[in-house]
């Protein structure tokens, strides 16, 4: 996945950084109440806060008039249901700040007013702290602990929003944004994503192959791909079910993402599959991304419901040859990945340049 927000604004690991210590973010105790706000306060009350804040919106009669041009309600709360489940979730990473750069971005797309715009992030906040369960409340540090992080997560998420959708208007995007050209951006936007994960979806990566294909051989320069699968991906949804699931998946794609390079294309190819375009890349040094998204993928358990599930992913990896098109090479690559699973699960395979 490219991070073009994250790139055009400015935000490389220092810059991340940078915020999250001006946040008081940047401790290590800050995940912990990540993923405590996820378990105590969020996903036991997921439903109940998305309905106390749609409400709030839909108040707002300039609001609820462009929502209804651009979505549904339906639609609406399935979006602020992704955004509630990944609310203070690896925070530090550049998956994270990019998804919400890119809420700013998309919510000046479509015209909403910034002053209800920001409104709506202290609307969130008093629901959040609302449903702060009585067990914490009973006690003063811990009570104070999580408004504290409340507070200054939905600050950072407030300072990337506001920030990207001011760039937005700075740089002239308003008016062609109001334009017909504008909604057809918007659209072609959501054909080209995948809306679980933020990656682009099969369809996109199997154009952006073809076409990296066709400058690796004008140009003469290496191109690997690689296929990685979830192992036993079915189980987790069999055992915990599907939202469990959906969540294992957002999680396991920011750690991809933390993994690989910066110019690396990561696409969800399909259910729990995933393909990766490295361009100007050897097999070895492509081996070696793959470990490292094996990696950190399996490096830590994830949290999800109350419970903790260990992932891992079986790669393979292929390199293009000079007569290869799209089909062959993920064909190899497939072959590899299949390799990976009959050789024991989480590890990588590759499949040699004959």
């Amino acid at each position: 996945m490219n991070f073009e927000l994250c790139d055009s604004r400015g935000f490389d690991v220092d810059a991340i950084a940078e915020r999250l210590h001006l946040l008081g973010l940047d401790g290590p105790e800050s995940r912990q109440y990540g993923y405590a706000l996820q378990d105590l306060v969020v996903r036991p009350n997921v439903d109940a806060i998305i309905d106390g804040f749609y409400a709030s919106l839909v108040e707002n009669e300039t609001f609820s008039s462009i929502v209804s041009k651009h979505s549904s309600a339906e639609r609406l709360k399935d979006a602020q249901q992704r955004y509630l489940l990944r609310l203070g979730v690896d925070f530090d990473q550049h998956q994270y700040f990019e998804e919400r750069l890119r809420v700013g971005s998309i919510h000046h797309k479509i015209g909403v007013p910034q002053s209800v715009y920001q409104c709506s992030f202290q609307w969130l906040q008093c629901l959040l702290i609302q449903y702060i369960p009585p067990q914490l409340r009973s006690d003063h540090a811990a009570f104070e602990n999580m408004l504290q992080f409340i507070l200054k997560i939905t600050t950072l998420d407030t300072s990337l929003a506001v920030e990207s959708y001011c760039a937005d208007r700075v740089f002239g995007i308003e008016e062609s944004l109001k334009s017909v050209r504008g909604e057809k951006e918007w659209l072609h936007y959501l054909s080209v994503t995948d809306q679980l994960t933020g990656f682009h979806n099969h369809s996109y990566c199997r154009r952006f192959l073809i076409e990296a294909l066709d400058r690796a051989r004008a140009e003469n320069s290496p191109l690997c791909v690689i296929m990685a699968d979830v192992d036993h991906f079915k189980n987790i949804n069999d055992t915990y079910g599907h939202l469990v699931g959906d969540e294992v998946l957002r999680i396991i794609a920011a750690r991809m993402v933390s993994g690989a390079r910066a110019g690396d294309e990561i696409g969800r190819y399909g259910g729990e599959e995933f393909l990766f375009i490295l361009q100007d890349t050897e097999i070895d040094e492509g081996r070696d991304v793959a470990e490292r998204v094996r990696a950190r993928v399996n490096n830590d358990a994830v949290h999800s419901r109350d419970v903790e599930i260990w992932v891992s992913l079986s790669l393979g990896i292929a390199q293009a040859r000079e007569k290869d098109d799209a089909d062959s090479l993920i064909e190899r690559a497939d072959q590899a990945l299949y390799a990976a699973k009959l050789a024991g699960r989480n590890r990588v395979c590759t499949k040699k340049r004959a």
